[in-house]
Order: structure tokens, then C-alpha cells, then sequence
């Protein structure tokens, strides 16, 4: 039996009706160029060519004519490839001719760009395939890729709007509109966001909003990951007033730590219970007791801990879905950013621009925010007493940190309480509110109680959240 053919999906006439619009009315390509991003989501090898000239033209501001494509075919080496300058000039006349006008032109680009879809799945369905039948790879593997191409696919279907101005003001007068109401409702003691569980940071932060990338900065040693374990505590702790039916939570990605490591601190945190004793099996009865009952406070608390030593941003985003999915989780936390697998062969500063943008991409894409632990450079550690006050350009490769963060919290305690005597059980420490998108920025006073592990407000600011600082 003759092994049967496969021809990937195409539509010639669309891809012929497409050229064949530009050139009646080549204002279409506006729209366009939104649906058909690529060149090579056309089918014949020919209309590629056209197409890549066309958009060289467009973007160049030059007329977008037959002559003006020829020779732009002719400039890039692959005019032999489209048949020549005559057989080229006559086809491109032809498929003018055969589009009487351009009115349908975004719905040929939509069909030309659904069949490129259909190929493209067509081959990354081969590609699973074979991972599948390859005895080295593991269902992760297999299945982190396929939820990696389904995304990526997904969104080349989607293309941005915009928006009037009057359609956009109406849009932030209902919001406001609610938002009044909803505060009103519930007598201005509510935040608009999620709490942090510390009202002087919320006085900054006004609550951490969907989609906002949130980083947590600081030299080792310095209380990063205590202080992420506290907030996600003191949000855990607080879900049920969010989410009556039960779901929400916290999913807490640690690089760095296991999670019964993780759990032991949270525990010692909440109980006050200092964690060298528990480490040690050195704790008394009464700081027993105080572990117990802190166990049974946390033994409810939807807080999600994946211990993973090697993730990647494409693993974080498949399990962040998921869990998303499953239990529609209010936040997550990544301990942290510099430890995040990426491209090996690349420039560590473009690793880390890849993972905070993959981080900033992944609040946007849940709808909620993201917190991450991010290292400072030594060079906090070498300025003189005076000025190891921590500035956002301390962040380890900062630039792409800084600018894809909608706010950046830095911890900083002073070098006369820096270390100087271990035994000490609390130290002052300012919480920096470094960057702040949509609001001020200021210090917050804190305490960190080191044996425990937490940090608490050091005095309060007058008044509720709503009485905001000034920027």
C-alpha cells in the first residue's frame, strides 16, 4: 500500500487576495500587518518574498507599487526565485486585477494566517511526538514543551487594540465608579489590592495589584527570604476573607531552600519561637506549645511550596497555570530571580532581562501579582558606612530589573546594628520603597527579629491605608 501524502494546510487564492488588496489599496496594510506578522505565514515560497518587500516598503514610508516591489525583490537576491522581473511584474498585475477591492482584506489575512496556525501546530505536534518516543525525555519535559507551544501559538492569534480617549475615560470613571462603591461598602477599611499583613507598606503600596511585578531586594544575610516567607504567611492567613468558596493562595517557588525547610521557618516565625532551638530539638515545653498552636493556625492556610532546584521560566509559567487553574491562587513568590534557569550561551545580563520579563509577562498573563527575592551587588558592601544605604542600580543586573518592576522594596539595616552581635534578638531595619509605579516612595520603619525570622512594623502611621504618603 503506497504510504499516503500529506499536504500541509494552505490557501493560495487567500494569500493571492491579500498581495492583491495591498496593491488596490495599500492603506489596508495597516490591519494588515497586525494579523500577518511574518512573512513566512505565507504558504508559496513567492508570496513570502512579495510580502517581506512589501513590509521593507511600508516600513521604509516608500509607495508600495509593483515596480517598487520588483526591485525591491531584485535588492534582496531572490528575484530568479519569483520567476524573474517580466514573470513577476505579469503575476503581480494579475493578482491586482483579481481583487476588484481591498474591503476584504483583513478577513483573506485572517484565513492566511489561521492555515499558517494550522501548520505550525501540525509541526510542533511532530516535534511533541518525537520527545514522546525518546527514551531520554521525561512527561515533564514532553509536557512543559507542549504547554510552551500551545501559549506561544495561542497568542499569535491575538492582536492589541487601541483605544479613543473618550472610550479609555470611560472605562477608568466605571472602575473609580466601583472602586467608591466597594470602599464605601465596606467602610474604607479594606485595601484595593492585596495586603502585605504590614499597614505601613500598605500605606505605600495601596495593595498589590493584578499583574504587578513586585521584587524584594538585598545583600545575603539580610532577611530576602524571611521576609518573602511573612508576606506569604500573612496573605495565606487572610485568604478567606478574599474567597469565601474556599480557593485561593499562595504558591511559593523556592530555589534556594527545601520546602520542609521553608515550612520549619514559617512555623518558627508564627509560633515565635526561635529556629536554631528547633533545629537543634533544643526548644522547651511552653515553646512546644507555641509550635503546636502555630501549627494549627497554618494547618488550613493554602500556602504552595515547589522546591525545584533548576526551574526555568517555561517550567514557573506551566506550574503557575496550573495551580492557577486548580486552585485560582491570589499570588506568587520566586526565591529567587537570579537563581532562574535560562540560555546558558547568552549574556548573564540577558538571561536576566528574559526572566524579569518573563516574570512581569506571567502576573500579566494570571492576572495576578508576582513577588521575587533579587540579589544586590557587592557594591553596597564596599561604599563607606555612610552610604550602604541600598539604591535601586544595586540591584544585580539592574536594568532590566528595574524596568520591568512595578515596584522594587529594598532591606536595609545599618551597619551599627549590621551583624555586629548575633546574639541580639531584634534589629531596626528600614524597608525601602525604592520604586513605586503608581505611587510614592519612602521608608518604611521595620523590626526583623532574627532568632525568629520575622519582621514586624516598628511604629505605625497615622490614620488607615487611605491616608497615603506623599510622593
Amino acid at each position: 500500500m503506497a504510504e499516503q501524502t500529506y499536504t500541509p494546510p494552505h490557501n493560495i487564492e487567500a494569500e493571492q487576495a491579500v498581495l492583491g488588496a495591498i496593491f488596490v489599496d495599500p492603506g489596508c496594510m495597516t490591519e494588515i500587518s497586525l494579523i500577518l506578522k511574518r512573512p513566512e505565514m505565507f504558504w508559496r515560497v513567492s508570496h513570502q518574498h512579495i510580502y517581506r518587500a512589501i513590509q521593507q516598503l511600508n516600513a521604509e514610508a516608500h509607495e508600495i507599487d509593483w515596480v517598487s516591489v520588483v526591485e525591491q525583490i531584485r535588492k534582496a537576491g531572490e528575484l530568479e526565485s519569483c520567476g524573474g522581473a517580466d514573470a513577476l511584474a505579469a503575476y503581480l498585475s494579475d493578482i491586482t486585477h483579481g481583487v476588484p477591492s481591498a474591503w476584504g482584506a483583513e478577513r483573506y489575512a485572517t484565513i492566511v494566517r489561521d492555515r499558517a496556525l494550522m501548520r505550525e501546530i501540525a509541526l510542533r505536534a511532530g516535534d511533541a511526538r518525537a520527545m514522546a518516543l525518546d527514551e531520554t525525555r521525561t512527561p515533564a519535559d514532553v509536557l512543559a514543551k507542549l504547554e510552551t507551544d500551545v501559549h506561544e501559538l495561542a497568542s499569535q492569534r491575538y492582536h492589541g487594540e487601541t483605544h479613543s480617549m473618550q472610550a479609555l475615560i470611560a472605562q477608568v470613571m466605571e472602575q473609580q465608579a466601583r472602586l467608591r462603591e466597594w470602599r464605601l461598602k465596606h467602610d474604607g477599611n479594606l485595601l484595593p489590592g492585596l495586603s502585605s499583613g504590614y499597614s505601613d507598606l500598605d500605606a505605600f503600596t495601596t495593595g498589590w495589584k493584578p499583574g504587578e511585578l513586585i521584587v524584594v531586594g538585598a545583600r545575603p544575610g539580610q532577611g530576602k527570604t524571611s521576609l518573602m516567607l511573612n508576606l506569604a504567611e500573612n496573605i495565606a492567613l487572610d485568604t478567606h476573607t478574599r474567597h469565601p468558596d474556599g480557593t485561593g493562595g499562595v504558591l511559593v517557588f523556592s530555589l534556594e531552600m527545601t520546602a520542609t525547610e521553608l515550612v520549619q521557618r514559617v512555623l518558627c516565625a508564627n509560633a515565635g519561637v526561635d529556629l536554631r532551638k528547633v533545629k537543634l530539638g533544643m526548644f522547651s515545653r511552653p515553646e512546644e506549645d507555641s509550635l503546636k498552636e502555630a501549627t494549627n493556625r497554618l494547618a488550613s492556610a493554602p500556602i504552595f511550596v515547589d522546591d525545584s532546584f533548576t526551574l526555568n521560566m517555561s517550567e514557573i509559567r506551566s506550574k503557575a497555570r496550573r495551580m492557577r487553574d486548580r486552585y485560582n491562587i491570589d499570588v506568587i513568590f520566586v526565591d529567587y530571580l537570579q537563581l532562574v534557569k535560562d540560555n546558558d550561551r547568552l549574556d548573564r545580563h540577558l538571561q536576566i532581562g528574559n526572566i524579569s520579563r518573563g516574570l512581569k509577562a506571567l502576573a500579566r498573563e494570571l492576572n495576578i501579582p508576582v513577588i521575587t527575592a533579587a540579589q544586590l551587588n557587592r557594591g553596597v558592601e564596599q561604599r563607606s558606612a555612610r552610604e550602604k544605604r541600598p539604591m535601586l542600580s544595586d540591584l544585580r543586573e539592574s536594568g532590566s530589573i528595574e524596568q520591568d518592576a512595578d515596584q522594587v522594596l529594598l532591606i536595609y539595616r545599618k551597619e551599627g546594628e549590621e551583624q555586629t552581635n548575633p546574639n541580639e534578638e531584634v534589629s531596626e531595619v528600614e524597608l525601602i520603597v525604592a520604586k513605586n509605579r503608581n505611587g510614592p516612595t519612602g521608608d518604611v520603619p521595620m523590626l526583623f527579629r532574627k532568632r525568629v525570622t520575622r519582621f514586624e512594623m516598628r511604629q505605625s502611621m497615622p490614620g488607615n491605608w487611605a491616608t497615603m504618603p506623599q510622593a
